[in-house]
């Protein structure tokens, strides 16, 4: 048998979400929604429960030990789990801050529940081992994501992380940040900075006062949808 028959054959444990849980395990569990730009896990804290997306898209971010680049993942209904890397592989503290990108409703449940569950169940191990696989592949693909993308799209990036790691859901959130500070983070020059924010401001994708950048819900919604695509490519 050819190795593309065995993917075939073994397609069924691509997945781990919540149309994989039985009834006993999704009835211990709680229903949660977070408005956009809320925090759903902050980087550091003990990963208690285990988050099952149902509806909406979360953003984690992450970033390098230099403190300067970063990039994104998107997690939605079909990759849709949140906290289970730390807890099968026994880390103590959530790596990435995961905030809702839109409105996000989960299931969250208990992630000694899961862990017990998964270790006694070998079709549930066969799914956290392509689960594992295939973030490490993807990983290694994305980690440059930003460095590919055009300037205005790097600018996109970090002002949809701002709003989401600073502000506050139906608040216009207005930017501190310099734009020798925005540069240095995405790894541009500052004369490609202030084109893109004179384009987006052309664009009515932010707004300013006296040289400071404000982004409304609405305008933070659209470059969201701008950037959403980006993440898949």
């Amino acid at each position: 048998m050819q190795l593309e028959e065995l993917w075939e054959k073994y397609r069924e444990y691509d997945c781990f979400n919540l149309s994989v849980l039985p009834e006993h395990i999704l009835k211990q569990g709680v229903r949660v929604t977070y408005p956009p730009r809320s925090v759903i896990l902050n980087r550091g804290e003990f990963p208690k429960y285990i988050y099952f997306i149902e509806s909406g898209i979360a953003l984690g971010t992450r970033d390098y030990n230099d403190g300067n680049n970063y990039y994104y993942f998107q997690i939605g209904t079909e990759n849709g789990c949140l906290g289970l890397l730390e807890v099968l592989s026994h880390q103590p503290k959530v790596v990435a801050t995961v905030v809702a990108g839109t409105e996000v409703t989960v299931l969250r449940i208990s992630s000694a529940v899961i862990y017990d569950y998964i270790m006694n169940s070998p079709e549930m191990l066969f799914r956290c081992l392509h689960i594992v696989s295939n973030d490490l592949y993807q990983r290694s693909g994305s980690d440059g994501l930003l460095y590919y993308r055009r300037g205005i799209d790097r600018v996109r990036y970090y002002l949809v992380q701002y709003c989401s790691l600073h502000g506050e859901a139906g608040q216009t959130v207005r930017v501190s940040a310099d734009y020798q500070t925005i540069a240095s983070n995405i790894g541009v020059s500052v004369r490609t900075v202030v084109r893109s924010i004179r384009a987006l401001k052309e664009q009515e994708e932010i707004s300013s006062v006296r040289k400071k950048i404000l982004i409304s819900p609405e305008q933070y919604q659209t470059m969201l949808e701008a950037i959403l695509p980006l993440l898949h490519s």
